[in-house]
């Protein structure tokens, strides 16, 4: 597996320019990942962005995972997506990634999975509690997302606190006076959001903080909100929990939130397909629950994940330049490089280390161009529906305007036999009233008899005398 680098070997763009994606160029690296969507019309064909062979067969661990997934007939990509995320929000808050830039990093991991209805996407998660199994029986599991206000509360409980204060008994013993206060009592959870359109929905709510929250979330920064109530202030401190988020999405569902690429909101996602075509057609044994693992051992003090030299060089040197304005990166890809440093934290950590290896970082870089390959053929797929609704306006407008042209040649045919129609009136009848010529016509054409007698009248076939039709002799 090879390391792409970010910029050339020289480290300045040519003849002093920017680096930039412009849109052409952007629009043509989606085209060059798409190309199938999974949905009815693709059908058996395989969809770019599944993790390759070459990835599952280089861990024994990854190939546990795949084996634990299959042998319940569930995609593979999705069980191991849902299993890191799972394993982020199961990690002592502790455990923190040192990459060499912005300080110690959360490893809290969102997860995007793409399918449509039926396709998997819930399973994974179900799995999850079978495959790696939560040491902490209060270990708040797959919990529903309501609001930014409900992800903080996850983490907060009544406690009793000394208030300084004692009560002393008739015999004179002395008994602390305990009141009861709201506040950070739990360090760990694993939200799971069956319909990903409810995002979109509860962000839409006037108010509301899912949005503001999520983004918080990712990266652990505080959550909560004061209030003046006590009852209701949350606060939950950053670095002090560690948080998992499983998504499901159909196609549809899913482009809304691409698009609120301005917020920063997908950009924190990892996204995969909940198809797997590699999933056999006969039942295979299930290897059956991880090995138990040792960064889920109960910890107290700060333990910091290494990165290799290159990888810190590496991340320094895009930071530098886009901090320079000498890097332009697209917008969905603005957390890259702490994706991936999260990716390949976490799967040292599913294979028992603590220090991060350069294989870990290459297999990390395969699950995220696998990421933006899901992400970019959603958006391809939104570009070419977006060309289909343009075009079928357009026919529309065409049929529309043919419609209008056609009636008005047939409305110009029917005013010229009227016209003729008049002129023969007259001729027979000359002097007769424009009400007689009128009710001569068939009452489908009696509305077109004015503007017959117009016609006739501009060709010099009659002429109008006190209202009576007269034939134009000279």
């Amino acid at each position: 597996m090879s390391v792409p680098s970010i910029v050339p070997s020289g480290g300045h763009p040519p003849d002093g320019g920017m680096w930039d994606e412009d849109w052409e160029a952007q629009l043509a690296r989606e085209e060059a990942h798409l190309s199938v969507v999974p949905d009815a019309e693709g059908a058996g064909e395989r969809p770019a962005g599944l993790l390759p062979e070459a990835f599952w067969d280089s861990r024994q661990r990854l190939q546990h995972i795949r084996a634990y997934a299959h042998a319940a007939g569930c995609s593979g990509d999705v069980l191991l997506h849902s299993c890191l995320a799972r394993l982020s929000g199961l990690l002592p808050h502790h455990i923190q990634a040192v990459s060499g830039i912005g300080g110690r990093a959360s490893l809290n991991l969102f997860v995007a999975t793409v399918g449509g209805p039926g396709a998997g996407k819930s399973t994974g998660s179900s799995l999850n509690r079978g495959l790696l199994p939560a040491p902490d029986p209060d270990f708040r599991d797959g919990l529903p997302v309501g609001s930014g206000e409900g992800i903080a509360e996850a983490f907060m409980g009544t406690v009793e606190e000394e208030t300084g204060e004692v009560r002393r008994s008739k015999g004179g013993a002395e008994t602390p006076v305990m009141r009861r206060v709201r506040k950070q009592v739990r360090h760990n959870a694993y939200f799971y959001i069956d319909e990903g359109q409810i995002i979109a929905k509860l962000g839409e709510r006037s108010g509301s903080t899912l949005g503001e929250t999520l983004r918080r979330a990712a990266v652990g920064e505080t959550l909560g909100q004061t209030n003046a109530s006590e009852e209701r202030t949350r606060y939950v401190e950053a670095g002090s929990y560690s948080l998992g988020l499983l998504v499901g999405f159909q196609p549809s569902t899913a482009l809304p939130v691409l698009a609120d690429a301005g917020t920063g909101t997908p950009q924190r996602f990892v996204w995969g397909w909940a198809e797997d075509p590699s999933i056999p057609d006969e039942p295979i044994p299930s290897p059956g629950p991880l090995p138990e693992l040792d960064c889920l051992r109960v910890r107290y003090e700060p333990l910091d994940l290494s990165y290799p030299k290159r990888v810190r060089d590496l991340l320094w040197r895009e930071r530098v330049l886009r901090n320079r304005g000498e890097l332009h990166v697209p917008e969905l890809d603005g957390h890259a490089g702490l994706i991936k440093v999260k990716l390949s934290g976490l799967l040292a950590l599913l294979d028992d280390r603590y220090g991060v290896t350069e294989e870990d970082w290459q297999l990390a870089e395969v699950m995220w161009e696998a990421s933006c390959a899901v992400r970019d053929s959603l958006l391809a797929r939104a570009h070419r529906e977006a060309e289909a609704a343009k075009q079928q306006q357009e026919e529309v407008k065409l049929q529309a305007e043919l419609k209008a042209h056609q009636a008005k040649n047939d409305d110009d045919a029917t005013v010229l036999r009227l016209a003729i129609r008049a002129r023969e009136f007259a001729r027979k009848q000359s002097g007769q009233t424009f009400g007689e010529f009128r009710r001569s016509l068939a009452n489908r054409d009696r509305k077109q008899a004015e503007r017959a007698v117009d016609r006739a009248e501009a060709e010099g076939w009659v002429f109008m005398e006190d209202g009576r039709l007269c034939i134009k002799t000279e």
